[in-house]
């Protein structure tokens, strides 16, 4: 009888240790997110020869082509920019904390046609679900595909005023962009971060943003 007394104290003893020892909910801190570099994932060469061209107005389908066959922009060079964010992860807390999701915005400076102004092309989505071990840091990467070719269309929608205020073309930035991004040689932003992580036990939206080249 005495040494079951004795191993439920013992117990007993553990456990109130195991819980003043955890760390309280108000201690945990937010990890941080930090942008480590922005890589070429792919290049391919544009055809430079007039290219790109000016925004193309839409061609109406000939009467009884099937919708699938049907081309708005014949004649338009699609050239893709694959271009790879790697972020890093820090964990300052002592339990693990799991990334569930984030998203953040990409900008291009307008460099070197007017630079300093920057403009936003695409919001990627990552659903890779990872833990950061305690007092660890883990590196995700986010690849964006951009479109030569649509890239204008959207400029002159979501920026048309700003682009004539500026007096540049969708076309001209394109054009710079996919000449200059081997060498980065125009700033590139990542704003309006938010990424769902658990904490401990706890569910929290951290923010976070970015530049690159970081100069």
């Amino acid at each position: 009888m005495k040494k079951i007394l004795f191993f439920i104290v013992l117990f007993a003893a553990l456990l109130a240790s195991a819980c003043s020892t955890a760390p309280a909910s108000t201690d945990l801190k937010d990890p941080t997110i930090k942008l480590d570099q922005v890589q070429v994932q792919n290049y391919f060469a544009p055809p430079w020869a007039g290219w790109p061209g000016a925004v193309p107005t839409p061609t109406p389908p000939p009467a009884g082509t099937p919708a699938a066959l049907y081309v708005p922009f014949p004649g338009t060079i699609s050239v893709p920019m694959v271009l790879a964010f790697v972020w890093d992860i820090n964990n300052p807390n002592d339990v693990p904390v799991t990334l569930e999701q984030m998203k953040f915005t990409v900008q291009f400076e307008a460099a070197p046609s007017k630079p300093g102004e920057y403009f936003a092309l695409a919001t990627p989505m990552v659903y890779e679900k990872q833990s950061i071990p305690p007092k660890a840091t883990n590196q995700i990467r986010a690849v964006v595909v951009l479109d030569s070719a649509v890239v204008p269309g959207n400029l002159a929608v979501t920026s048309g005023q700003r682009l004539s205020a500026l007096g540049v073309s969708g076309a001209t930035l394109v054009k710079d962009w996919w000449t200059n991004v081997p060498d980065f040689k125009f700033g590139i932003q990542a704003t309006n971060g938010t990424a769902d992580m658990t904490i401990g036990s706890a569910k929290k939206v951290v923010t976070f943003e970015g530049k690159f080249p970081n100069k």
